[in-house]
Protein backbone atom coordinates (compact mmCIF):
# COMPACT_ATOMS: atom_id res chain seq x y z
CA UNK A 1 0.00 0.00 0.00
CA UNK A 2 3.20 2.41 0.66
CA UNK A 3 4.57 1.66 -2.32
CA UNK A 4 1.14 2.64 -4.41
CA UNK A 5 0.96 5.63 -2.42
CA UNK A 6 4.34 6.54 -3.45
CA UNK A 7 3.90 5.98 -6.88
CA UNK A 8 0.38 7.92 -7.00
CA UNK A 9 1.61 10.66 -4.95
CA UNK A 10 4.81 10.46 -7.58
CA UNK A 11 3.18 10.72 -11.04
CA UNK A 12 2.00 13.91 -11.59
CA UNK A 13 5.62 15.05 -10.94
CA UNK A 14 6.34 13.41 -13.74
CA UNK A 15 4.01 15.32 -15.76
CA UNK A 16 5.36 18.48 -14.56
CA UNK A 17 9.09 17.40 -15.37
CA UNK A 18 8.09 16.68 -18.80
CA UNK A 19 6.48 20.03 -19.77
CA UNK A 20 8.74 21.57 -23.34
CA UNK A 21 9.92 24.81 -21.98
CA UNK A 22 8.46 27.46 -24.00
CA UNK A 23 10.89 29.19 -26.62
CA UNK A 24 11.50 32.82 -27.11
CA UNK A 25 10.47 32.08 -30.81
CA UNK A 26 7.14 30.68 -28.94
CA UNK A 27 6.79 33.74 -26.76
CA UNK A 28 7.23 36.28 -29.47
CA UNK A 29 4.70 34.05 -31.43
CA UNK A 30 2.14 34.83 -29.04
CA UNK A 31 2.83 38.32 -27.92
CA UNK A 32 2.33 39.58 -31.85
CA UNK A 33 -1.74 37.71 -31.43
CA UNK A 34 -2.29 38.99 -27.99
CA UNK A 35 -1.08 42.61 -28.69
CA UNK A 36 -2.88 42.34 -31.81
CA UNK A 37 0.21 43.68 -34.03
CA UNK A 38 -0.61 44.52 -37.78
CA UNK A 39 1.84 43.22 -40.23
CA UNK A 40 3.42 46.36 -42.10
CA UNK A 41 4.49 46.06 -46.08
CA UNK A 42 7.47 48.85 -45.90
CA UNK A 43 9.13 50.26 -43.43
CA UNK A 44 10.73 53.79 -44.11
CA UNK A 45 14.02 54.85 -42.15
CA UNK A 46 15.38 58.21 -41.97
CA UNK A 47 19.02 56.69 -41.48
CA UNK A 48 20.59 53.32 -40.63
CA UNK A 49 18.71 50.81 -38.45
CA UNK A 50 20.09 48.91 -35.67
CA UNK A 51 18.98 46.14 -34.55
CA UNK A 52 18.60 43.68 -31.47
CA UNK A 53 18.57 39.92 -31.97
CA UNK A 54 15.06 38.01 -29.80
CA UNK A 55 15.30 34.68 -31.41
CA UNK A 56 16.83 33.14 -34.44
CA UNK A 57 13.58 34.17 -36.04
CA UNK A 58 13.05 37.90 -34.95
CA UNK A 59 15.03 40.74 -34.24
CA UNK A 60 13.87 44.31 -32.93
CA UNK A 61 14.74 47.12 -35.87
CA UNK A 62 15.42 50.58 -34.19
CA UNK A 63 15.88 54.20 -35.53
CA UNK A 64 15.47 57.29 -34.29
CA UNK A 65 13.10 56.28 -31.17
CA UNK A 66 10.89 53.87 -33.79
CA UNK A 67 10.90 50.61 -33.35
CA UNK A 68 10.13 47.57 -35.35
CA UNK A 69 9.79 43.66 -35.26
CA UNK A 70 10.91 41.89 -37.92
CA UNK A 71 10.39 38.23 -38.33
CA UNK A 72 12.34 35.83 -40.63
CA UNK A 73 10.99 33.39 -43.55
CA UNK A 74 13.02 30.93 -41.69
CA UNK A 75 15.70 30.26 -38.58
CA UNK A 76 18.16 32.97 -39.61
CA UNK A 77 21.42 31.45 -37.90
CA UNK A 78 23.70 33.87 -39.50
CA UNK A 79 22.36 36.13 -37.25
CA UNK A 80 25.12 34.90 -34.67
CA UNK A 81 28.07 34.62 -36.92
CA UNK A 82 30.66 36.52 -37.38
CA UNK A 83 30.91 35.74 -41.65
CA UNK A 84 27.58 37.01 -43.02
CA UNK A 85 26.63 37.59 -46.67
CA UNK A 86 25.49 41.53 -47.43
CA UNK A 87 21.64 42.97 -46.71
CA UNK A 88 20.00 43.63 -49.85
CA UNK A 89 17.86 46.29 -50.09
CA UNK A 90 16.57 47.35 -52.60
CA UNK A 91 15.91 51.23 -51.50
CA UNK A 92 17.95 52.43 -48.77
CA UNK A 93 15.69 54.30 -47.11
CA UNK A 94 12.88 51.32 -46.99
CA UNK A 95 12.99 47.91 -46.07
CA UNK A 96 10.11 45.86 -47.30
CA UNK A 97 8.54 42.83 -45.87
CA UNK A 98 9.30 39.66 -48.76
CA UNK A 99 11.84 41.63 -50.47
CA UNK A 100 14.74 42.83 -48.17
CA UNK A 101 17.08 40.92 -46.53
CA UNK A 102 18.67 40.77 -42.69
CA UNK A 103 22.16 39.33 -42.56
CA UNK A 104 20.98 37.36 -45.59
CA UNK A 105 18.08 36.09 -43.89
CA UNK A 106 14.50 37.20 -45.85
CA UNK A 107 12.32 39.39 -43.77
CA UNK A 108 8.63 37.73 -44.18
CA UNK A 109 6.59 40.16 -41.98
CA UNK A 110 7.68 43.45 -40.13
CA UNK A 111 5.23 45.06 -37.27
CA UNK A 112 5.41 48.21 -35.86
CA UNK A 113 6.10 48.44 -31.98
CA UNK A 114 5.76 51.21 -29.72
CA UNK A 115 9.19 51.49 -27.06
CA UNK A 116 7.18 49.39 -24.36
CA UNK A 117 6.65 47.10 -26.16
CA UNK A 118 9.91 46.59 -27.42
CA UNK A 119 10.90 46.55 -24.05
CA UNK A 120 8.69 43.58 -23.15
CA UNK A 121 9.58 41.12 -26.59
CA UNK A 122 13.78 42.41 -25.67
CA UNK A 123 12.75 40.57 -21.85
CA UNK A 124 11.14 37.74 -23.66
CA UNK A 125 14.56 37.38 -25.81
CA UNK A 126 16.67 37.15 -22.23
CA UNK A 127 13.87 34.45 -20.84
CA UNK A 128 14.63 30.93 -20.28
CA UNK A 129 14.36 27.95 -22.94
CA UNK A 130 16.16 29.30 -25.92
Amino acid sequence: MKRLTAVLMATPLLGCAEQPVASATDAVDDFIVVSELEALDVVRFRDQFNYKIISDEYVILTSRGDYYLAQFRRRCHELNDNEFPPDIRYDRNKLRAGIDTIRGCRIDRLFALDEAQAQELEILGQGPGE
